[in-house]
């Protein structure tokens, strides 16, 4: 049998389904994956290098880590056990900060046409923390785009290992 069937067929719970950028790292080699579906216990990782079945591994998704092992894998995906539950609404949840609103309301402006005045005087300077949290919304909001290719998706990854090594050197803390 299938091991991602007997897997399904063995779960005591639902999963969410998603397109989570994230990253997978098992012991010192670190890859760009896609959490396609996240439950309490475990996820279904998309990816171009993923380690073998019985890898223990840390799933990692901006401040959130979760250790497990790989139960399964086959065809470009994977299955991880989690070793502890996690909470899968702060999985999902996008990631925000403070000054998305004026990120957002120039970016309006430039669309429209308009080039806001001063915008070099009015807007401080960006904080590691701040480009990072940019670029986890930019890659949330481009990966819900019905536009979406598979193409897309490996440069999204990127973009998302990018944000969490600035998030990384702005707290000087592993991501």
């Amino acid at each position: 049998m299938d091991p991602a069937l007997a897997m399904a067929e063995n779960r005591l719970e639902g999963r969410s389904n998603v397109f989570l950028t994230a990253t997978l790292d098992s012991g010192g080699r670190c890859a760009a994956v896609r959490i396609r579906n996240i439950s309490t216990r475990g996820a279904l990782i998309d990816g171009s290098q993923l380690p073998a079945v019985g890898t223990r591994v840390r799933l990692k998704r901006g401040t959130l880590s979760a250790v497990g092992e790989l139960a399964w894998a086959g065809a470009g995906q994977c299955g991880v056990n989690f070793d502890k539950t996690i909470d899968v609404a702060s999985w999902v949840q996008r990631a925000g900060h403070g000054g998305q609103q004026r990120v957002d309301g120039v970016i309006a402006a430039l669309r429209s046409g308009a080039v806001p005045e001063n915008i070099e005087k009015s807007a401080p300077a960006p904080s590691l923390p701040m480009i990072s949290a940019a670029l986890d919304q930019i890659c949330e909001r481009l990966a819900k785009s019905p536009l979406a290719t598979v193409e897309l998706g490996e440069e999204l990854l990127k973009l998302d290992v990018l944000a969490q090594s600035l998030r990384q050197l702005a707290t000087g803390k592993p991501y």
